[in-house]
């Protein structure tokens, strides 16, 4: 990311928000009505501003809610985008190496971790999955879900979108996009769902059920590449992402379960500018 993420925890990013301190004046002298006070530079506050999708907070005032957030408004580089398969050129080699994880779900609100993915449903992962990006390899951290899409495909939402979050030896991150259509049933979903967390900040740990990753991915040959930023604040940029071309399928129930608790939890897709997008090819090896 540009300026890099800085690694303070964990999917290893906090970034915290910047507050104001009340304004004082000199110590020697008492303020009179001819004295002018002249207020203190704000300090760092250790509590995040509050952001969200709707309202006060929605995304089009991200980047007037905190100077940490000024990329939300101003970044030349965001995400998501519309993707039009039309125009991608080029291309580059990616290739996923996925095993399986216990199931650990959080419902987050505000969450002090790699990437602050407020307002979602997130499953953290066990080492030993990763992917890797012309010779650079990328860990699976966690993955997370959207309702709907964040990414469109020539214009067009999904109902639920999964971003599978990936951090290389130096703190970059790459995130593989996976569009849900409306379909037959996801095993995968389906344990997730039987285990929901109660309420927003519970995390449900179930070391007995074992997440096959290889099935959050569809089949595939083809997918869109191209260099963004997060899609919630602070809105870093300089991300890889990569949004594949085909979805994988959930039932209307099963899309609907994830809707009903993360609501409408995406944010509007961003200018292009002057970035390109670029086919690639994907290869697999599950373990």
């Amino acid at each position: 990311m540009s300026p890099a993420l800085p690694l303070f925890l964990c999917c290893g990013v906090l970034l915290t928000a910047c507050g104001t301190e009340p304004a004082t004046g000199s110590t020697d002298t008492p303020p009179t009505s001819d004295t002018v006070v002249v207020p203190e530079p704000a300090s760092a506050s250790v509590r995040p501003v509050h952001w969200g999708y709707a309202g006060d907070v929605a995304p089009e005032t991200w980047g007037t809610l905190s100077p940490v957030y000024a990329l939300c408004g101003n970044g030349q580089g965001q995400s998501p985008i519309d993707v039009n398969t039309s125009s991608a050129t080029g291309d580059a080699k990616w290739a996923f190496n996925y095993g399986t994880s216990s199931l650990m779900l959080a419902h987050n609100e505000h969450v002090e971790d790699l990437v602050d993915n407020g307002h979602t449903i997130q499953i953290t992962v066990e080492e030993g999955s990763d992917l890797t990006l012309n010779g650079t390899t990328y860990a699976l951290k966690q993955l997370h879900f959207h309702t709907p899409s964040e990414h469109t495909i020539d214009g067009k939402h999904m109902p639920m979108e999964i971003h599978l979050v990936h951090q290389d030896s130096s703190g970059k991150l790459a995130v593989a996009s996976v569009l849900v259509k409306e379909g037959k049933s996801n095993p995968n979903l389906a344990k997730m769902i039987e285990h929901m967390p109660a309420a927003p900040g519970d995390t449900v740990h179930v070391p007995d059920h074992k997440l096959i990753l290889q099935a959050h991915l569809p089949p595939y040959e083809k997918a869109y590449h191209y260099v963004g930023s997060l899609t919630t604040p602070p809105c870093s940029e300089n991300v890889q992402w990569l949004v594949l071309s085909e979805q994988v399928t959930a039932t209307k129930e099963q899309i609907e379960a994830f809707a009903s608790r993360l609501h409408t939890n995406n944010r509007p897709v961003q200018q292009l500018n002057t970035r390109s997008v670029s086919k690639v090819d994907l290869s697999t090896s599950a373990q």
